[in-house]
């Protein structure tokens, strides 16, 4: 979104370099199990909650199908989806041209651009069609003309907010488990074949890559420097949800709390998608909204404006430009603030994350595969 300064500062331009406008959606079918039950319009409405609350946070321009049955022979949820093996080094360079965040680089910095994976060794990876799609690695849906179908055993769940009944569980809290699922947060564990894109980010308190199912010693790291939340290593529940069997983890200086993403749920509690479970699907190949640094223009004096932007935002330079078709470093430099002369010719200015060179997407040929299958992630309580 452009960001234009006050009439003072004569013509002069600045703005940052955000992703481009779009969304995702996410279309949800209704089977007759929900349709056909009384309360439908209330688990409708819990289920398209959940939904705007990934639809608000993530901005790539994915269409997203889902199918939602009433299954009260599940645990609590359950989400099967349809996915494939694709080339390692294309996803990574997939990643690479859709670098946005300060996460994305960071992320980046620990992922070789090479033919084997880091974790296992392996040259394909496995994830849902969803991240595919997205990434532009696939094309199409599964067989069935869904990506995913989730089933939930709604008999055990509150269908709204704030809880009624104590002994529930949260209809909304468990539908974005399992779209955060479908999306691409689950560990491929306990296959050990092949990872898939969460498993890149899986890290011992030893800072070394994790790809097993024994101990309690696996964390989510964007770096493998700094641990974010740990990863549920009891076999009941997936691999690829936080830890929450004998309770919750918090890095020091955090307060461990309940997450959307835990192995094991809780009944009588009601919250969204934090920060963790957007982060995974932020390096795993999403675009989160708001990643764009904020600029902060005034005129600090005669014939000349500051520029400056949050002192943690490290990955971003500030460029310029004539025409809006030539871009090149500033002449101010790497200061933050900077401090530009005004004058009559117009210039622009953009903040850009230069970081990370873009790296040419090898060709990929999209088609149906035949190979697809389904892998289904669950959710279980205590």
């Amino acid at each position: 979104m452009k960001k234009w300064i006050a009439p003072i500062v004569f013509a002069v331009f600045i703005f940052a370099e955000p992703p481009a406008a779009q969304s995702l959606t996410i279309i949800p079918t209704f089977d007759v199990s929900i349709t056909g039950n009384a309360n439908a319009a209330q688990i409708e409405a819990a289920i398209n909650a959940a939904i705007s609350a990934l639809e608000t946070n993530i901005i790539d321009n994915l269409t997203v199908k889902i199918d939602f049955v009433d299954d009260p022979t599940v645990d609590l949820g359950q989400s099967s989806t349809w996915g494939d093996n694709y080339s390692y080094s294309n996803y990574i360079a997939a990643l690479r041209n859709r670098a946005v965040s300060a996460n994305d680089i960071h992320s980046l910095g620990k992922l070789p651009y090479a033919t084997n994976d880091p974790v296992i060794g392996a040259t394909q990876i496995y994830f849902n069609l969803t991240l595919a799609r997205n990434l532009g690695l696939d094309t199409g849906y599964g067989p069935d003309g869904f990506d995913s179908t989730i089933s939930l055993n709604i008999p055990s769940m509150n269908l709204t907010r704030p809880p009624t009944n104590p002994n529930d569980y949260d209809l909304q809290m468990t539908a974005e488990h399992e779209m955060d699922e479908v999306l691409g947060t689950s560990s491929d564990l306990p296959e050990t074949t092949v990872i898939s894109p969460a498993d890149l980010f899986r890290y011992t308190t030893n800072l070394a890559r994790t790809f097993i199912t024994t101990g309690d010693n696996a964390y989510f790291s964007v770096d493998g420097t700094n641990l974010w939340a740990r990863y549920n290593m009891n076999s009941g529940g997936d691999y690829g949800d936080w830890w929450s069997f004998t309770g919750w983890w918090a890095p020091p200086g955090s307060t461990a709390h309940e997450q959307v993403q835990d192995a094991f749920a809780y009944p009588d509690v009601a919250f969204n998608v934090g920060t963790n479970e957007l982060t995974v699907l932020d390096v795993v190949g999403y675009t989160l909204a708001n990643t764009t640094p904020s600029i902060v223009i005034v005129s600090s004096a005669k014939g000349q404006i500051k520029i400056s932007w949050a002192a943690n935002i490290t990955d971003f330079s500030l460029q310029e430009s004539t025409n809006l078709h030539t871009w090149s470093a500033s002449s101010t430099g790497t200061n933050n603030p900077a401090v530009i002369a005004t004058g009559s010719a117009a210039k622009f200015y953009r903040l850009a994350m230069t970081t990370t060179p873009s790296v040419a997407l090898p060709n990929v040929k999209l088609a149906e595969k035949s190979s697809r299958h389904r892998k289904t992630h669950i959710l279980l309580r205590h």
